[in-house]
């Protein structure tokens, strides 16, 4: 009997699908889209984007060590670090998804 050999799986990628003339990063977000239009509850597919955190120049000095091994270590300061921003799939006005 021969044994099966697994390989690792990478993560998951979602396929891209169009609907109605949207284009929604995965069947799930189509999915949610038809549940919400049967269910007359009108909603704009990714609507909004919200800034969670702005932008910021980090102009500290910060000397870490590098994860290659060799102990070396490197200034990951003096940077400018972007902003985090959130795009929620579903907005109206009563409720964000």
């Amino acid at each position: 009997m021969k044994k099966r050999i697994k390989r690792k799986r990478g993560p998951v990628r979602a396929k891209k699908v169009t609907f109605d003339g949207i284009k929604f990063a995965s069947g799930l977000e189509k999915y949610m889209y038809i549940a919400l239009k049967r269910a007359k509850i009108h909603a704009i597919y990714e609507g909004a984007t919200f800034t969670v955190q702005d932008g910021f120049d980090f102009n500290i000095k910060s000397y870490e060590r590098q994860a290659n091994g060799k102990g070396e270590f490197k200034n990951r300061g003096e940077k400018k670090i972007l902003p985090i921003k959130y795009t929620p799939d579903f907005v109206s006005d009563s409720f964000i998804i």
